[in-house]
């Protein structure tokens, strides 16, 4: 069983506990997520079984899509609601246009330093964990790309007072955006409610619950809900071949293709995604070698 499960994960629920799920759901099987989705948030979490968990760093890679509650005017002591509240003294909020200018202004590439409560490790522990100890230990500064960023809905009677939806790289902490938006508003502001709306092409309307992932499993209809391994691959470029100069390649031979032309379009710098004459996928090209041999292109796999 290789592919990959998108699953909406539930408030409350971690990253890993979804995993553990899944795999009493499909005993025996090698599962592990895409990327750790904080407890209190929802939404999409791709976990890759089989052979696709070779595959998991490459979808950590894959551009995040989210949509965030904020309440304004009060400060959390993790980001979220699920800190100690701290209502900002005299805080004026700022109007509509002026959150709308507030939200572009972190258009593009930025940097944030990764709160406290983060899977980020420290000496080999996760950042939550020192935190937790009460131990304040150095954080690094990281960049982030924000590709689109735009506010849904904005009341400043009620809470959230805001929501708005953002397009992002892999590693954006939006606690962390949006505690940067408050500081930027002058009046404090933290994360009430996250939902993650796709990570790369897993959508939340294909997401599936744990209830209705057991249920095919009992049905015998995974088939119906397993994305292919290369679903996460789409971005790399892609080769076919015979089924025999395949298996030659996967074996480390050198091959002539015969077709000069697209070797010379195969970029160096990229994984390739292999490809038998029937479509079925085979292998992703990690390192790999183009050669000249007496006039002619070779491509050998290097591992």
């Amino acid at each position: 069983m290789d592919g990959i499960i998108v699953v909406n994960k539930e408030v409350g629920d971690s990253s890993s506990r979804a995993v553990q799920v899944v795999k009493k759901i499909f005993p025996g099987q090698r599962a592990g997520h895409t990327g750790t989705l904080d407890p209190m948030a929802t939404g999409v979490l791709p976990i890759c079984l089989g052979r696709a968990t070779r595959l998991s760093e490459y979808v950590m890679e894959l551009p995040k899509s989210y949509r965030a509650e904020v309440n304004l005017g009060k400060i959390s002591s993790t980001g979220d609601s699920e800190g100690d509240i701290i209502v900002t003294p005299d805080a004026k909020l700022p109007d509509r246009r002026q959150i709308e200018d507030i939200l572009q202004s972190f258009s593009g590439e930025i940097e944030q330093l990764p709160p406290h409560f983060s899977a980020v490790k420290h000496q080999g522990k996760p950042l939550y964990y020192w935190a937790r100890q009460g131990k304040e230990v150095p954080r690094r500064i990281r960049t982030a790309n924000i590709y689109r960023i735009e506010l849904l809905t904005y009341d400043s009677d009620s809470e959230p007072q805001l929501t708005f939806e953002v397009d992002c790289s892999k590693g954006t902490y939006i606690r962390t955006l949006v505690m940067d938006i408050g500081e930027s508003a002058g009046c404090g502001a933290y994360l009430s409610g996250l939902v993650r709306t796709a990570v790369g092409p897993y959508h939340l309307d294909k997401a599936l619950t744990m209830d209705q992932v057991a249920e095919k499993a009992d049905k015998g209809s995974v088939n119906e809900i397993m994305w292919p391994m290369d679903s996460a691959l789409q971005q790399y470029p892609a080769i076919r071949l015979d089924y025999d100069q395949v298996e030659a390649l996967k074996n480390g031979q050198e091959l002539y293709p015969g077709d000069t032309a697209l070797l010379s379009k195969l970029p160096l710098d990229k994984p390739i995604r292999l490809y038998d004459r029937q479509g079925e996928f085979k292998a992703l090209l990690t390192k790999f070698a183009l050669e000249d041999k007496e006039g002619l292109k070779t491509l050998k796999f290097l591992s």
